[in-house]
């Protein structure tokens, strides 16, 4: 019986999720080539990234620098985020849920999916703009912007080999790291943010704002999504 139940275990780790697939060998390719020229062109810049979601230190120097969003490293690390969600989104969905995915091309998913995130992405911002107006939070927006724009690219970047082996060995239990990951990612951004100006800042402004502007852009997203 241990040999059956270990043998089904082994199977359903190593089961295959994808079948070739050339609109997502190329989509591979872009994000490499594009990780590569902001890897090789902002490579200080990429560092910090990654390490200003963990460290304070290291958030105060991309702070001391100028305003992230504003840099020329930040369309391209922008594109590269949205890209890569999108792709883990399609291939996610189209393993375990392959009759909703069937009705469109492989590419179509990725073009809907992209728009939709975008779009999302943007509300979001406004949403922000929107907390700090009532509130009187400009300081903070840009700080929560800045975090928001930091935990995508953390994301992303531990993504993008992730689904490279899920697509190219079929091992599904990756899966479960990149869940993993985001809940880490998610939980340190959580109380980044809680920390951010936490002297001032109202506790029920603060759950206000996460619950409902943070929240919601995603809701709607989901319910497009269902929609399509």
């Amino acid at each position: 019986m241990f040999k059956q139940h270990w043998l089904g275990a082994v199977q359903f780790q190593w089961d295959a999720v994808a079948q070739p697939n050339n609109g997502l060998t190329l989509i591979f390719c872009t994000l490499l080539l594009l990780f590569t020229m902001i890897l090789v062109t902002f490579r200080r810049k990429l560092m910090l990234l990654f390490r200003a979601l963990f460290s304070q230190r290291h958030f105060s120097i991309i702070q001391r620098e100028g305003k992230l969003l504003e840099d020329r490293i930040s369309s391209f690390v922008l594109f590269f985020d949205i890209l890569t969600i999108t792709t883990g989104l399609v291939m996610f969905f189209s393993t375990y849920i392959p009759q909703a995915m069937s009705k469109l091309p492989f590419i179509a998913y990725i073009g809907i999916f992209f728009v939709l995130l975008m779009l999302a992405y943007i509300l979001k911002l406004l949403c922000n703009e929107l907390y700090a107006n009532l509130f009187g939070r400009g300081k903070e927006r840009t700080t929560i912007n800045q975090y928001k724009f930091i935990f995508m690219t953390d994301l992303s970047v531990a993504m993008f080999p992730l689904l490279v082996i899920i697509q190219y060995t079929g091992i599904r239990a990756f899966y479960y790291v990149i869940v993993g990951l985001l809940a880490v990612l998610f939980a340190v951004w959580l109380y980044r943010l809680s920390k951010i100006n936490s002297n001032n800042i109202h506790r029920f402004h603060f759950f206000l704002y996460f619950c409902t502007l943070e929240i919601l852009p995603w809701l709607i997203f989901l319910k497009v999504l269902l929609v399509i």
